[in-house]
């Protein structure tokens, strides 16, 4: 029989928690407007337990909005699978690469929100000399490969060694930071940075 109640100590608890907070909030925030797409992780940087957007199968959520904490899948950078119960997003193997190539960060969002997917999209970089803050650089766009392989996960992890935020090609967007608000906090700017891009670009193309 499956046994629902491990990793049940006060830390633990909170762990998968937050992690469904996050969850929640992809769809409550308007990142994943169909509320059926997107993901969060934490990891415990003094275990190095790594919680991540999932669900037993039986029950598996219809709306991100659903999403409880006890349901939580848990893994580590070995990719052991420390809850065999719980169906992962197809995208654990993503937030794995990072947390191994980035020591530094504690959480993760994938988001498939508005503007980052249209750049995801077209497979671009947003141009931040572009947006009007005094930038220079862009956010990078990760390689195309498919969802859920470990190919976008490297991908991915690798796009992400200098900067916080990049694009996906044509698949959505991930921001990293020590905490989910963090993360969130870098998804809205990213959003709003992507947007502004955008704006300019065609304001360019029509002169």
């Amino acid at each position: 029989m499956d046994n629902y109640n491990i990793y049940q100590d006060y830390d633990q608890i909170l762990f998968k928690n937050e992690v469904a907070r996050g969850t929640r909030q992809l769809n409550i925030m308007g990142y994943s407007p169909s509320g059926e797409s997107g993901d969060t992780s934490v990891r415990d940087l003094k275990t190095g337990l790594i919680y991540v957007s999932g669900s037993p199968s039986w029950c598996f959520q219809k709306n991100l909005q659903d999403a409880r904490g006890w349901e939580r899948f848990i893994t580590n950078t070995d990719e052991e699978v420390f809850v065999p119960w719980s169906e992962p997003t197809c995208e654990w193997y993503m937030h794995v690469a990072i947390y191994r190539k980035r020591p530094d960060i504690g959480a993760i969002v994938h988001t498939h929100s508005e503007w980052a997917s249209v750049f995801a999209i077209c497979r671009m970089d947003v141009p931040l000399d572009l947006i009007g803050e005094g930038l220079t650089g862009v956010i990078p766009c990760a390689a195309y490969a498919d969802a859920g392989t470990h190919d976008v996960a490297e991908n991915t992890a690798h796009a992400l060694l200098h900067s916080d935020c990049c694009i996906m090609g044509n698949h959505g967007a991930v921001c990293v930071g020590r905490t989910l608000d963090e993360a969130f906090a870098k998804v809205a700017w990213m959003e709003q940075a992507a947007q502004k891009a955008y704006y300019a670009l065609l304001t360019r193309k029509m002169r």
